[in-house]
């Protein structure tokens, strides 16, 4: 069995014309008017006389889904990427597509040590919000993450079906398609990022900010991702990268993307893929340290009711109340702790807790795995309800 036939062939059949033929202009290739008849379109690929994509115009045609796989073939050639990702490309709703793999040999396996595979889907995610804090507003550390449209962009992101090769987590990242499209084939237009949708501005923020950081390691020069904050490099995005990074010391880590075919155009310095061995993990958690440090920290005012109330007293290190709030964070509910070193404002939360009345403190609020923490509390305050 070839391995194009290794796919379904009612998988081929599913596959519209004008999607394929949108994908295709969209990878470069230019339609032939010469060769091209009633019953199909023929497409060439710049510089490659042996490309040929013969797109058929119906589903009617017998031997549509033939023909189709030849086309997939192809461009799998040609991309030199799998089959399976060129069929779920052309296939899936407009969306830009996030590939983590690890290469390592278990990989190409088609399986991962457990929590190896739960770094790469976290991490994938943290990589997400990472990139558009930095669309948002460029930094170099986020404590807390919660601007609205770079959270609201991470929840429409979806997790696809794990590709083999080597072990790939898949994220989708839906961007709105382009309506005038004639104008987004133009290879000598200019992108106006700016302009763009939040969700692509988030996904080309991404990629320019992985390849500052691969090139940096690349040349031997890991001082210089100090510099590539206005890129899009923080120290989230460098913890995000080092968590992902496989154990072997062979292994590797690669972040590769593709563009929506309904919304092709981007800056063409961007790669398809950036790579990062095992031993820049080291490095990675070094720049991490130094982005932080560069930060001013950002007092905030968390306003809420206490529904929970924990206090210790050691001998050594004195009284400490650990105090959750359950309060309003960027328009969004969430659960927030704060530890009082000072026995008379937890008694003072303790009075709130039972009577009912919010409480507000002022801190610096960072966002943790499970819930945020407002670190350094001051001016505790008990309110009177609303």
């Amino acid at each position: 069995m070839s391995a194009v036939w290794s796919i379904p062939s009612e998988q081929f059949a599913a596959l519209r014309p004008e999607d394929v033929q949108l994908y295709l202009r969209s990878r470069g290739w230019q339609p032939d008017p010469d060769a091209t008849t009633d019953k199909a379109v023929v497409y060439r690929y710049p510089n490659e006389p042996d490309a040929e994509a013969i797109v058929p115009k119906s589903r009617e045609l017998g031997d549509y889904a033939a023909r189709l796989a030849d086309v997939a073939g192809m461009l799998a050639a040609v991309e030199q990427r799998s089959l399976g990702q060129i069929v779920s490309d052309i296939s899936g709703p407009p969306a830009d597509i996030l590939r983590l793999g690890i290469v390592e040999s278990n990989a190409a396996l088609g399986n991962l040590p457990l929590d190896e595979g739960i770094r790469l889907i976290t991490g994938g995610r943290d990589l997400l919000l990472a990139a558009a804090c930095s669309a948002h507003s460029p930094q170099p550390y986020y404590p807390r993450q919660s601007f609205k449209d770079a959270v609201e962009f991470v929840e429409s992101c979806r997790l696809g079906q794990t590709e083999r090769g080597s072990f790939v987590t898949k994220f989708i990242a839906p961007v709105p398609a382009l309506v005038d499209r004639q104008r987004s084939f133009l290879d000598d237009e200019e992108v106006d990022v700016p302009q763009e949708p939040f969700a692509r501005r988030s996904t080309i923020r991404l990629m320019e900010a992985l390849s500052y950081v691969g090139d940096a390691l690349e040349t031997g020069a890991p001082e210089k991702i100090l510099e590539g904050v206005p890129r899009g490099v923080s120290a989230n995005l460098c913890d995000a990268i080092k968590a992902m990074q496989p154990s072997g010391e062979q292994a590797s880590l690669r972040i590769g993307i593709s563009w929506s075919a309904s919304r092709p155009r981007v800056p063409p310095a961007l790669p398809p893929r950036v790579t990062f061995s095992q031993s820049s993990s080291g490095v990675l958690g070094e720049v991490s340290q130094q982005l932080r440090k560069r930060t001013t920290p950002q007092v905030d005012r968390v306003q809420g009711y206490v529904v929970e109330l924990r206090a210790d007293a050691t001998l050594f290190e004195g009284f400490v109340g650990t105090v959750h709030l359950k309060a309003d964070i960027g328009g969004k509910t969430a659960r927030v702790k704060l530890m009082l070193s000072d026995k008379d404002q937890y008694v003072k939360a303790c009075g709130a807790h039972t009577q009912g009345k919010p409480v507000s403190a002022a801190g610096v609020l960072q966002r943790g795995a499970k819930m945020y923490e407002l670190r350094e509390p001051r001016d505790f305050r008990v309110l009177d309800n609303p």
